[in-house]
């Protein structure tokens, strides 16, 4: 299966240490947002070169799975870890098809799972939805997590605001769901190009309702000590005032599975109401 990712697997890897607001915001607030993930199972969606798959290991996940469309991403995920021998699995699919969450080994199997700059790629209400139900169905059958970085639906369209953080952001003006938009991020020498999609904030909350999710909070980005004494307050006023992205934190329910095909057991359980 082809990938806009395909192609930016170094950009990728090497972003965390080229753009500081990678570290110092998002997976600073990222990751706390996760918490205490010791002992748990976890499974990353679009998990990419595995960035994130390896410091939820390194944080105690009992079991780290990841999982991306993108061929050239999972293999050269794999590569890694044959190298460190971490214990992360890593797994080449499509997360907005449902079925993903119906595979051996996936379904059911999860106490969290994770997503970062996954939902913005979804091209329609049908892959939005299938993300989340992705999501819900490797949860187990008592419920769990689902904590998603995503694209902030009132990000700036001021195409200068985010440069200082080494990245520009342009969208269509338009208040349709699923609006394109377009992401070029500067990472030492290589130059990334991506495509995405606004979405608001009610159209997320729909699809994560659909998906057997019944209660979800949106929390904003923050900054760590590190990053404000290394670079100063000035220095990420822009980006805390008008983030590009958020957070969403989403809880299931016991029985919340849709249609039960993860968990056909729990046939006769019923989703809390939201």
């Amino acid at each position: 299966m082809d990938s806009q990712f395909d192609t930016a697997v170094a950009a990728y890897e090497s972003s965390m240490e080229e753009m500081p607001f990678r570290e110092h915001v998002e997976a600073y607030s990222f990751l706390n947002a996760v918490g205490d993930i010791r002992g748990r199972n976890v499974l990353d969606l679009g998990c990419g070169s595995g960035l994130y798959a390896r410091r939820l290991r390194r944080a105690g996940a009992a079991r780290a799975v990841g999982m991306d469309e993108s061929i050239a991403m999972v293999e050269h995920a794999r590569r890694r870890e044959e190298r460190e021998g971490l214990g992360v699995e890593y797994l080449a699919a499509n997360a907005a098809d449902p079925a993903a969450g119906d595979l051996p080994d996936i379904a059911g199997s999860f106490d969290v799972v994770t997503a970062v700059y996954v939902l913005p790629y979804a091209s329609s209400r049908e892959a939005l939805e299938g993300f989340c139900t992705t999501a819900r169905r490797a949860l187990r059958a008592t419920g769990g997590r689902f904590v998603a970085a995503v694209l902030n639906p009132g990000f700036s369209t001021d195409p200068q605001w985010y440069r200082g953080y080494g990245m520009l952001l342009s969208s269509q003006q338009s208040p349709a769901e699923g609006t394109p938009g377009h992401l070029r991020a500067w990472v030492g020498p290589e130059v990334l190009d991506l495509d995405f999609f606004r979405w608001s904030a009610e159209a997320h909350e729909q699809a994560l309702e659909a998906a057997g999710f019944d209660r979800v909070s949106w929390a904003r980005p923050t900054v760590s000590e590190e990053g404000r004494a290394k670079y100063g307050e000035a220095f990420w006023a822009n980006y805390l005032d008008c983030p590009h992205a958020l957070i969403i934190d989403a809880h299931a329910g016991p029985g919340s599975v849709p249609d039960n095909r993860a968990c056909p057991a729990e046939e006769t359980s019923s989703a809390p109401n939201k």
